[in-house]
């Protein structure tokens, strides 16, 4: 059944990545002992993920399942659900621990932090960005590659145009390639071609909170904290969702209540 849901229904690489590694982990049980093979494969190799991981990883193999026992015209075995989790609070830092945090970063990695900070753009989608996709005239970045699957074109903020701007001259005005490098030189890997890496600006970044004093802080959040300073800036949520690239109204909505937060502040600082 899985062999056939990646023939007929063609799903996405990092999809693909999963669905080949239930195949070798579990593919020989029988369909009757789904709820078993999961079992399995929860004590096995996904002992360590988080619930939000388990549940990816149980929602594809019962999409894989679903679509074949329709084409075959059987009843879905029971596969046990992941315990229910709630949205993570948003993470957001101060102005003051922002700019400690940029400047601690490597000369190297900084334009990808302020990017990161500035344009609440995905891990991925940042080290993925190409040089023909940025419009220095126009001030816009064009996302080719996305999670959804939606591209997407966002203004340019002002912090990223400086220092986008200066690593484009200093690299020789490049009209193709990846904007991003690591410190060797090298594009950084992209994640939807390597099975099960891990975020490949993680070891950088890591680096930097450490030396910034902070914890918590990993380099999704920085999404987190572009979308909550967006709120509390004045960002209706509709174009918090078309800027950030979230296919619904309601995965933005948690951050409404950073807007009323913010907004309780302010009133308790009138004397």
């Amino acid at each position: 059944m899985i062999s056939d849901y990646m023939q007929v229904r063609n799903p996405r690489a990092p999809d693909i990545l999963v669905l080949i590694d239930l195949t070798e982990r579990i593919g020989h049980f029988a369909l009757h002992d789904a709820n078993e093979a999961w079992r399995v494969w929860s004590l096995t190799r996904g002992k360590n993920l988080a619930p939000a991981s388990l549940h990816r990883w149980r929602a594809i193999l019962m999409a894989a399942i679903n679509s074949g026992c329709r084409a075959r015209g059987l009843t879905p075995p029971y596969v046990a659900t992941v315990q229910k989790i709630q949205p993570p609070a948003s993470v957001y830092l101060s102005r003051e621990d922002r700019d400690r945090l940029l400047a601690c970063y490597s000369e190297n990695s900084r334009p990808v932090a302020v990017t990161l900070c500035f344009q609440g753009l995905r891990s991925g989608e940042a080290l993925r960005l190409d040089w023909q996709f940025v419009d220095f005239e126009r001030r816009s970045l064009f996302i080719h590659k996305t999670k959804t699957g939606r591209q997407r074109s966002v203004p340019m903020h002002p912090r990223v145009h400086r220092e986008l701007l200066a690593l484009w001259e200093e690299r020789g005005k490049p009209d193709k390639g990846e904007v991003f490098l690591t410190a060797s030189g090298e594009p950084y890997h992209d994640q939807t071609r390597v099975r099960f890496g891990g975020n490949p600006f993680r070891f950088v970044h890591n680096q930097a909170c450490r030396r910034a004093g902070i914890n918590g802080f990993t380099p999704h959040s920085w999404r987190h904290h572009w979308a909550s300073w967006m709120v509390m800036s004045g960002c209706d949520l509709f174009t918090l969702m078309k800027l950030g690239g979230w296919s619904s109204l309601r995965m933005v909505e948690r951050y409404a209540a950073v807007s009323s937060d913010h907004l309780s502040d302010a009133i308790n600082r009138l004397t």
